[in-house]
This record gives C-alpha cells, structure tokens and sequence, in this order.
C-alpha cells in the first residue's frame, strides 16, 4: 500500500508542472469553415464509371493548441454530389397483352445513356490531430463520422423497346430474331429518394498555411505595461486556407440487398443505377476533395510569449589547419558595457545574448587574437560566429660555445624598436635552446651578455626565424671593434648618438671585473702621419674616460693611438676609410683568472 501511495505522490509530483505548463501555453479557438472542390461517389464495378460533382462543406468547430499540438473537432454539413453512367445494357421481359391465351412475345428494353445525379448531405464530425509549425504551416489528419440527412437522385435513360415472336420467326431458319416493330423510345426522370441506414466513416486530412504570418509584422521589443502590470494582449483572429481530402465508405446504397435478377425486372422502366449496382455488389466509396478558407476566435486571453532565446554559435579553427581550436572568447556588451568571458569546448561555444551589438574577441596564446563585430537582431534570431586565429610565428634560439660548439646556458635580452618591450629569455643548459613569442609588427635586436664572454649583440630579421648562434670566450690578445661610435670630423669629441657603444662597453667591463683593456684608436691615411697619430691617440683617451666616468676603475683601462699604421681595409675608397676609423678594445688581462676554462 505504501508502495502504491509513493507511486501516485510520484506521478502527481512529474504530471503537476506538466499540467501548468499546459494550461499556461494552451489556445482555444473558435472555427468557422467554409470548403469547396470536386466530389464523388465511387464504386468498383466494371458495369459502369462516375464522373463526380462540385462538392462541397461548412462547419464550426472547436480547436486546441498547445505550443505544436493541434486537436480539432466541430460540427459539419457536408454536401458529396455525383453523376454516374452505365454502359448499354438489354433487358428482356414476357410480353403477353392484347396476345390470344397460352402466347407470349419476348419484349426487350435497350437501355442507352443510362445515367444518375446524385445529391447526398450528410452531418460529420470531425476529430483531427495535427501540427503547426514555424508559426505558418499546418496539417490536421483524422476521421469524420458522418450521418446522411439529405438524399435524393434523379435517373435519366434513353429506352427503346421492341418485340420478339419466336414462334412466328423461328421457321425463317438462320433469322433467329426479327423485331416486329418498336413499341416506345423514352427519355423520362424517375425521381427517388435513399434511405440512410449506417453511420458514415471517412479518413480526413488537410495542410494549409496561416494567412496571418505573410501580413503581419512581427513586434519587437518589450509590451508596454501600465502601472498596474502588464496590459492583456488583444484576442487575436487567424485566417488560414488549406487543402482537404476526405475518403471513405457511404451508405447511401443499401448494398447489403440481395442481388437483383435485372432480366426478371416486372418493372424495367423504374429501374435505377442504385439496383444496378446492387446487382453488381459493387461497395459505394464517398469522396470530397477541395480547398478551404477558415477564420480561428481565440477564446481565451492572449498571454505575452516569452521572447524566444537567441544565441551566438561560436566556432573557433586554426587559420592555416582549419582544425577546431581551444580558445578564450570575450563577448563584450556594448549596451551593457560589460564583458563576459568563456572557454570554447572542442573549438565550439553557444552563449545566449539578447538583442543588440556585441564584440566577440577570441584567443589563444599561441595565435594572434581574432576580433569580430557581431548583432542579435530580434529574440529569437541566432548567429553563427566562425573565427581563424592565426598561429603566432615562434622565435627560436640556440646558444653555443665558438670554439668547443657546447650548448650554453646564458640570459637572452630582447628589445623591440620603439625601447618599450624587453623580454628575457634562459636558455637549457643541455640544449643550449630558448623559444619564445614575439609581435611581427615590431622588429627587435637581441643582446647575450655572460660572464667570461664576448657581448653578442644582434638585430632578429624576423620573429619566426630559428637563430644558431654562437658566444666567444674571453681570451688575452682577443681584439674587438666598438661599433657605432662616432665623432666629430677631425676632432676627439664623442658624439651622443654614441651613448649606446660606450653602455655597453662599461656593461662588459662591469660584468667582467678581473679584465684589463686596451683601448686602441685607428684613422685612415687622409692628413700628415703626426695629424693621425694625434687625432687616433686622442679618440682613445676620450673614450676610455667616458667608461671611468660611468664607474670603471682607471688602472683597468689603457689607452694609445695607432694612427693610420694599421688598416684594416682599403684606403682607396670612402667605404675603406670608413672602416679604418676606428676604436677596438684588446684584451690584456684576465686578472689571473682562466675564463676560458671556467666556461667549457
């Protein structure tokens, strides 16, 4: 008994909600209907054929919505008309007036268009179940059982009659039957009305489509509520047309009669096509087909639809696989001002947004972002989001030894142009190998200082690209160029575009503090040979005390001129000379220290 309490506690608890939904989402309509087409009266005899009738039907009746679900039912007057014609066809009867007693002649009636108008109405009622859907199409499909009320048939026949005396014709020999003579041609209405004993049954269907949704704008937004809450929605009228097919058997011809002998016939010219396809046995079936036009009164009061959701359907691929991508997605509001993000799943995200204009920015942190505008037109509008992000190109690095090709662990600095970005990489000690990330907007030069190593110093062509590079040990006697250091022309004088050599001069003696240099200062052949010795002695002594000014003790650093006695390019050309105006720094002294074998 328990058991059975919980079952129903149970079933009422799920059928509850179910049973409010109901009642909140259900219309009631009022029909009227109006129908017209081709009807008939069919039956399967080979004696004869049907050629149908305008037909046609009118009905009020009762219809149920709820959300897809349509039953219908009502009451309908249905006219099924017809007009059926039977081949030719002989009947033959004694004939025995005005004839002496103990003779008879045979008299035959020759039936010719032989035909029959029909009128049936009968009273249906329809039950039907259907659909409706995208708030136009529709289609009922069902039964009708239907009760004739109205019957009647006029049969209309060209006879010829004529007699037979077999007895005075026999002896002719191969003159088997001569008429005597023609005893009437008629052409005559016999009227008669049917007698309905059965309940009609026909299968119903229709599809058609709501007038309403072609003219009628959609409203968007929000109703207009009062002070006193929302304002009830005028009872709306539906106007739909559609096509109708109703099949089925009629009884109408009582064809569960015996059958009838049409020879033995005692009243030939009365016969109707009714006791000829008694005779035949031949089942009547009733057919209505047609087009109609119906008006829908919604009963009931007309509830605010909940605005239908809307959503974004977001798809994110690689640019270049155009396989489904993990990303981040920020959808950015812009009525609300507000951003909300989300994590795509399998490449795809569905976010529910209301109507307006959105920013969708999606990302990964190995591709550049992808941005794209995006708009909810009305709820219940979605919109498909397809988004390429492109993989960001990956800058790879791999640090060794110059002279033993042993893979370094060493800091890489990375600058942009602009000197605003710097990022730091460290290489693996057992590979020698950093990768990192850069904007392929911006260009960038690298820069490797390490302890006991020359300071390597290089522009990145492009942030893609895959960089052996190798770092050269401090040796003794080792000689290294200071590029861009610039002077006034013929004067010791050190420029300020300059200041980026000399830092990083003092950065190599800081970070290498047991070094002793020698700073050298070169010209080219131009001028007397007292003038260059002078002018390169000078350019030395200018920078070595701009490196002590920045901290670095002066017994560490030694100065001298070489004037123009050691060229290391041609003098006969601007570019040589260029190249032979210069400053370098030797290596003298490591402070004792084996840098070299610290390093390996």
């Amino acid at each position: 008994m328990k058991k059975l309490r919980n079952i129903v506690i149970g079933f009422l608890c799920l059928a509850a909600p179910l049973y409010a939904d109901v009642k909140k989402e259900s219309r009631h309509f009022l029909t009227t209907e109006v129908g017209l087409g081709y009807s008939a009266l069919l039956n399967q005899s080979a004696l004869g054929k049907s050629s149908g009738l305008v037909g046609g039907k009118l009905q009020v009746g009762y219809e149920w919505n709820y959300r897809h679900l349509l039953v219908h039912t009502g009451l309908e007057f249905a006219s099924i008309n017809d007009r059926s014609r039977v081949q030719s066809f002989t009947l033959e009867t004694p004939y025995t007036i005005g004839l002496p007693a103990g003779q008879q002649m045979n008299e035959h009636f020759e039936f010719q268009s032989f035909s029959e108008t029909q009128y049936m109405g009968q009273i249906n009622i329809p039950i039907q179940v259907g659909g409706w859907f995208a708030n136009r199409y529709y289609f009922l499909a069902g039964m009708r059982l239907g009760l004739p009320v109205v019957h009647s048939a006029s049969t209309r026949a060209q006879v010829r009659t004529y007699l037979t005396d077999p007895t005075l014709i026999g002896g002719l020999g191969e003159h088997e039957e001569v008429p005597v003579h023609d005893a009437y041609t008629s052409n005559e209405r016999f009227p008669h009305a049917w007698a309905a004993s059965l309940v009609n049954a026909q299968l119903s269907a229709e599809v058609g489509v709501v007038l309403n949704s072609f003219f009628e704008k959609p409203q968007k937004g929000k109703s207009k509520s009062s002070g006193h809450g929302k304002q009830p929605q005028k009872k709306p009228i539906l106007y739909r047309v559609g096509l109708f097919a109703d099949y089925g058997v009629t009884s109408c011809r009582d064809n569960t009669a015996s059958p009838i002998d049409l020879a033995s016939v005692s009243q030939p010219r009365e016969i109707t096509i009714n006791d000829y396809y008694q005779a035949s046995q031949t089942p009547i079936h009733s057919l209505l087909v047609g087009a109609k036009f119906a008006v829908l009164f919604q009963l009931n009061e007309q509830k605010p639809d909940k605005p239908l959701p809307s959503y974004f359907d977001i798809y994110i691929a690689d640019a270049i696989t155009s396989q489904p991508l993990a990303a981040h997605v920020d959808i950015y509001d812009s009525a609300k001002k507000r951003s909300v993000g989300k994590d795509t799943k399998n490449g795809r995200l569905r976010y529910r947004a209301k109507a307006g204009d959105y920013t969708i920015t999606a990302s990964n942190n190995l591709y550049y972002p992808a941005i794209q505008d995006a708009t909810i037109a009305d709820e219940g509008v979605n919109d498909t989001i397809r988004m390429a992000l492109r993989p960001r190109p990956w800058l790879r690095l791999r640090i060794t030894n110059t002279d033993t090709g042993e893979p370094l662990s060493v800091a890489v600095r990375l600058q942009n142009s602009k000197g605003d970005s710097v990022t730091t990489l460290q290489t693996v000690q057992e590979t020698g190998v950093a990768r990192t990330m850069l904007d392929e907007k911006q260009s960038y030069s690298l820069r490797i200082e390490q302890t006991g190593y020359e300071t390597l110093i290089r522009d990145i062509a492009y942030v893609g690209d895959s960089l052996n590079l190798t770092l050269t040990p401090i040796k003794v006697g080792r000689k290294v160029v200071l590029h861009n250091l610039f002077f006034a022309t013929n004067k010791t004088r050190i420029l300020p575009q300059s200041e980026q050599a000399l830092d990083e001069l003092y950065e190599f003696l800081r970070d290498n503090p047991s070094l002793v240099i020698r700073i050298t200062g070169h010209t080219d052949n131009v001028g007397s040979d007292q003038a260059n010795q002078i002018l390169s002695e000078g350019r030395a002594e200018a920078v070595r005390d701009e490196i002590v000014k920045r901290g670095i003790a002066s017994e560490r650093i030694e100065a001298e001129g070489k004037g123009e006695t050691e060229p290391i390019d041609s003098n006969e050309t601007e570019e040589g000379r260029a190249n032979n105006r210069r400053v370098e720094f030797t290596i003298i002294s490591t402070g004792g220290a084996n840098i070299e074998q610290i390093h390996e």
